[in-house]
C-alpha cells in the first residue's frame, strides 16, 4: 500500500483547492476507493531559513530518510522471525487512521526549533529504537543458538547425539566400562549385518574384550542397531605402528614418519573398513541425559520468555519510529514546498491514499490538475524521467511503508 503526501499552490483558498483535487481525483471514478485528507502543517509555525539552508535540510532529511526506512523493514523481518507475521499486516487500519488522523508533536519535535534541531531528534530516536531493539534481538539470538546447540538431533542412529539416545532406562551404568585399562565403544550395527558383527567383531584387533558385545534394544526407523563392545586401553604389540599422511604444515623431516595409533583408533578404523560399520567413541555419564533436558527445558522457558519480550520490543519499536517517520515525511513535504513555492505563497497540503494499481492514473489526474497544459511531458517519476529524482509542478512525497 502506498500514500502520498502532495503539496501544491493554489489560487483561491484551501477549502476550494481540496474540492477541486476531490472533485479530479478521488471522485471521478479514476480511483473508486481512494481517500484524502488535508493536511494541517502549519507551515508559517516552522523556522524554514534561507534557500541554502533549506537544500542541505532537504539533503539530510533525504538521508535520514534511507535510514529510518531501512530500520523500519529491519524490525519488521526481525517481527517476522519471531512471530512469522508481518508487522504492518497486523492492524494496517490503525497505520491508515494515524497517517489520516497526524497532528504534529510538537513536545518530540518543537516547530519553533531550527530545522537542523528537527532533524536531530529524528536521528536520535532512529538512533535509540536501533541501539534497544539490538539489545533485545542480540540475547534473543544467543538464547536461540544455545537452544539449538543442545536441541535434540531428529534422524537415525547415525546422526542422533548418543547422550539422548543412551540412557536409563535403556541402559545401565554397568553396561560401561572405564578405567585405566578399559574403555567402552558404541558401534551402529544395520540389521542385515549383525550376524557378520557377532561374527567378526572380535577379530577386529587383539585388544577386543571377548564376547563383550551387547546389543542395546532401541527402535530405529532405518533398521539400525546399537551395540557396546569393550576395548583394552593398551595395545600388547609394542611395534604397533600407522602411516602418518603427510601435512602440507609440517617440515621434510617429518614426512614417512610412523606413529602408533591406538587400540581404540585401531578397531575405528577396521569395523569402518572392513564391516563398513560405524563405531564411536563415547563416554557414558548417568546424569548427563538428564541435565541436558534441564537445560532444554530451561532455554525453552528462557527463550519463550525472550520471544514475547522481542515480539513487544518490536511492536513498540515499530510504532515510535513509524510516528518519526511520519513526522520526517511531511518536514520533508513543507521543506520541498518552502524550496519550490515559497512558505508565503498560498498552498495545499494534504495525503492520498490511491486504490492498489491505479497510482499512475492518480498521478496524472494531479499532473491535469496543477500542470501547465503545454509542459505536461516534462514531469514524471525518476524512472519515467530516467533522472535521479522525481518533477511534478506539485510536492510529492510517497509513503512507502507499510
Amino acid at each position: 500500500m502506498v500514500y502520498y503526501l502532495i503539496g501544491a499552490p493554489h489560487k483561491s483558498n484551501e477549502n476550494t483547492a481540496w474540492l477541486e483535487m476531490e472533485k479530479h481525483v478521488l471522485t471521478s471514478g479514476i480511483s473508486r476507493q481512494a481517500k484524502g485528507k488535508i493536511l494541517q502543517t502549519e507551515i508559517g509555525k516552522f523556522k524554514l531559513g534561507n534557500l541554502d539552508h533549506l537544500m542541505f535540510i532537504n539533503d539530510s532529511l533525504l538521508k535520514q530518510e534511507s535510514v529510518v526506512e531501512s530500520l523500519l523493514k529491519k524490525i519488521e523481518r526481525q517481527y517476522l522471525d519471531v512471530t512469522e507475521k508481518v508487522i504492518g499486516k497486523k492492524d494496517p487500519q490503525s497505520i491508515e487512521n494515524f497517517l489520516f488522523q497526524f497532528k504534529w508533536n510538537d513536545q518530540t519535535f518543537p516547530r519553533a526549533s531550527a530545522l537542523s534541531e528537527l532533524v536531530k531528534a529524528i536521528s536520535s530516536r532512529a538512533t535509540h529504537v536501533e541501539t534497544d531493539l539490538r539489545q533485545k534481538s542480540t540475547s534473543y539470538q544467543e538464547l536461540k543458538n544455545q537452544s539449538q546447540q543442545v536441541a535434540k538431533k531428529e534422524g537415525n542412529l547415525m546422526v542422533r547425539d548418543l547422550v539422548d539416545v543412551l540412557k536409563e532406562p535403556i541402559v545401565k551404568p554397568r553396561d560401561f566400562i572405564y578405567s585405566d585399562y578399559l574403555t567402552t565403544l558404541v558401534a551402529i550395527v544395520p540389521k542385515t549385518q549383525i550376524q557378520e558383527w557377532l561374527a567378526c567383531y572380535e577379530f577386529l584387533c587383539e585388544n577386543v574384550v571377548p564376547q563383550s558385545a551387547r546389543q542395546f534394544q532401541i527402535e530405529d526407523k532405518d533398521n539400525l542397531t546399537i551395540w557396546r563392545v569393550v576395548i583394552v586401553r593398551q595395545s600388547f604389540d609394542k611395534d604397533h605402528e600407522i602411516d602418518v599422511a603427510d601435512k602440507g604444515d609440517k617440515g621434510d623431516d617429518d614426512k614417512g614418519k610412523k606413529q602408533k595409533s591406538s587400540p581404540v583408533e585401531e578397531f575405528i578404523q577396521k569395523a569402518r573398513d572392513k564391516l563398513r560399520i560405524t563405531v564411536k567413541e563415547f563416554e557414558y555419564k548417568s546424569q548427563e541425559s538428564k541435565e541436558r533436558e534441564k537445560l532444554r527445558l530451561d532455554l525453552k522457558s528462557k527463550s519463550d520468555h525472550m520471544n514475547t519480550t522481542l515480539k513487544q520490543a518490536c511492536e513498540k519499536a515499530f510504532s515510535d519510529l513509524y510516528i518519526t517517520y511520519m513526522h520526517l515525511k511531511v518536514l520533508r513535504l513543507v521543506v520541498d514546498i518552502a524550496m519550490r513555492f515559497g512558505a508565503a505563497e498560498p498552498n495545499i497540503q494534504c495525503i492520498l491514499k490511491p486504490d492498489q494499481g491505479k497510482e499512475k492514473k492518480v498521478q496524472q489526474s494531479l499532473l491535469k490538475l496543477f500542470a501547465d497544459p503545454s509542459q505536461v511531458g516534462l514531469y514524471g517519476t525518476k524512472e519515467e524521467l530516467e533522472d535521479t529524482e522525481d518533477f511534478f509542478p506539485f510536492v510529492y512525497v510517497p509513503i512507502n511503508i507499510p
